[in-house]
């Protein structure tokens, strides 16, 4: 336990905060525990019961994101919020970026883009940056650079991803010719993030990097592109080694967000996961959010950026390794 990174920790979470409340955007507190957590294929929330003083019981989680909610609070007719809580996601590691239990920042715009979102977050950033006496990290002055996800594997891979997309095939023949291992239990995703991974990813930081248009099937809740709909309206941020955000321009088409779930949880019983129910309160949500972004930021990751630490577990007040293990 390091007291100045604690102290460090404490006050950059204020300013994050304070920058956002000077903009006239408003803090809520989603519930952090539902009866209908997130779909994601990839995201496990733990699960726990609500029960009544009847002794009634209810199937609960902890969220792994607010999302879900603040989408609700937009269609409600709210235009700019944020919140600044904590999130909980199972069978994390317990090492380097990943705690089961994390500080997430998550903010929403009604009638914005991507391009607000990455303004928001690099203004963000360099005024917070600005008010820490010593960084560990420093920003150039240039702005953010901005890649398409084309773009990174043209420019660190040679290759043009465009013709791969959907194409299983195609995606595993190019594996297998940069040395990697192919399964037949692979999906285009699983290959693709064999070569990202790899030789795409740990260089994007290089530089502070906004990485956006992603192949559809990685953006479960954000638009298609209405110039080539193969393509996802996402967008992350690389700082370094660290991802720090990863945002949408957000899907408002129920219709198409409940296939999408539909999908979702197909995916979670092939790998044996719980399946939860479709949210439908969040599906008759979406045609009142109207033209929305926004973008989830890992708090602790700028906080290790800042204060030039290696793991997560440097900057926590008590780390899930120190309270779980003997």
């Amino acid at each position: 336990m390091d007291a100045e990174k604690l102290k460090a920790r404490s006050r950059i979470v204020k300013l994050i905060r304070q920058w956002f409340d000077e903009r006239g955007f408003l803090e809520m507190h989603a519930p952090r525990l539902v009866g209908l957590p997130s779909q994601e294929p990839y995201l496990e929330p733990f699960k726990t019961e609500v029960v009544e003083a009847s002794g009634q019981k209810h199937e609960a989680a902890l969220i792994t994101s607010p999302e879900f909610m603040l989408k609700r609070l937009l269609a409600a007719g709210l235009d700019k919020i944020y919140d600044l809580g904590p999130c909980f996601r199972n069978n994390e590691p317990w090492d380097g970026t990943h705690d089961p239990e994390f500080l997430m920042l998550e903010w929403y715009r009604r009638d914005s883009g991507l391009e607000d979102l990455m303004r928001d977050t690099e203004e963000m950033i360099r005024w917070v940056t600005g008010q820490i006496r010593t960084p560990k990290f420093e920003l150039p002055n240039s702005p953010f650079r901005r890649l398409t996800v084309e773009q990174a594997w043209k420019q660190y891979c040679d290759i043009e991803l465009a013709p791969l997309l959907g194409n299983r095939e195609a995606m595993a023949q190019v594996c297998r010719d940069r040395g990697q291992t192919v399964a037949d239990s692979d999906s285009w995703d699983d290959l693709y993030f064999k070569i990202f991974l790899s030789e795409i990813e740990s260089k994007l930081g290089e530089e502070p990097t906004f990485l956006y248009r992603y192949p559809l099937s990685m953006a479960a809740l954000a638009r298609k592109f209405t110039d080539d709909p193969r393509w996802a309206d996402r967008v992350e941020l690389y700082v370094g080694t660290l991802e720090l955000a990863n945002g949408f321009a957000e899907l408002s088409d129920p219709v198409e967000q409940r296939q999408r779930f539909v999908e979702d949880q197909a995916l979670r019983q092939a790998q044996g996961k719980k399946v939860w129910p479709i949210d439908e309160k969040f599906i008759q949500a979406l045609p009142q959010m109207g033209n929305a972004a926004g973008i989830a930021f890992g708090v602790e990751r700028l906080v290790m950026l800042l204060t030039g630490s290696a793991s997560i577990n440097n900057i926590l007040p008590a780390s899930a390794r120190e309270r779980f293990v003997i």
